[in-house]
């Protein structure tokens, strides 16, 4: 009779009730705001860790630093969209048979 492994748990999930959101609700203090970002444990340790000893001169780093991020997974995802709907229109264009129209056929 053999016995069965059973999967070892996760430390991320040891903690994670069942059927509770794996994002955590993180605040973020900037000036009189607190604004929130949701993320996964390990990037909310993360957070954490930065916005501890935060003072205005590193929150307005940190602010422009998550701007350039935020604006370049745009780009990257529009990007990788259309290069996408391309291949796709690509495939579409070459499954549909096209001749070029010629002389017709002589009637007899």
């Amino acid at each position: 009779m053999a016995t069965t492994k059973k999967p070892a748990k996760k430390a991320a999930d040891a903690h994670k009730e069942k059927g509770a959101p794996r994002n955590k609700k993180n605040l973020i203090p900037i000036g009189d705001k607190d604004i929130p970002v949701y993320a996964t444990p390990r990037v909310s340790k993360a957070l954490d860790e930065l916005t501890e000893d935060m003072t205005l001169y590193h929150g307005v780093r940190f602010i422009q630093v998550i701007e350039a991020v935020y604006k370049q997974g745009q780009k990257d995802g529009a990007r990788n969209a259309f290069g996408e709907l391309e291949k796709k229109i690509k495939e579409a264009q070459k499954a549909i048979p096209h001749r070029n129209p010629g002389q017709p056929k002589k009637q007899k």
